[in-house]
């Protein structure tokens, strides 16, 4: 498993929103949902929501040939704010080797979306 994890100051809440937002899902997550993410280089990602811990965790599967990469965002309270994390995981066919090709291009950028995340929401919380 791949994990990334950082520290904020902002609620639980509004990184849920800032997700919710994100994944245009404005009247909510639910199990089964489908959705379609783009990237800033225009590429777009279909994915379908495996799983929802309404305000905590939520799990999509975004599948490829013979890949399946299944991510999970979890927000936990903190005394300050919130602890944050991405997980992912690679299963299928050719799972072995997407892990060693891909992992620490992964892990990388789940650590930039993360920062970028947490600087945004600190920065509207102001």
């Amino acid at each position: 498993m791949i994990e990334s994890v950082i520290q904020t100051k902002v609620s639980p809440k509004k990184v849920w929103q800032a997700w919710r937002s994100a994944h245009a899902m404005d009247k909510g997550f639910s199990s089964g949902q489908k959705g379609v993410l783009k990237t800033n280089g225009g590429s777009k990602f279909a994915y379908r929501i495996l799983d929802v811990k309404e305000g905590e965790s939520f799990t999509i599967l975004w599948k490829s040939l013979f890949v399946r990469l299944i991510f999970t965002h979890s927000v936990v309270p903190k005394a300050n704010g919130s602890e944050i994390s991405y997980r992912v995981q690679i299963r299928g066919l050719f799972a072995w080797p997407a892990r060693y090709f891909l992992s620490e291009k992964i892990r990388s950028n789940l650590r930039m979306i993360l920062v970028s995340l947490v600087k945004e929401l600190e920065r509207m919380r102001d």
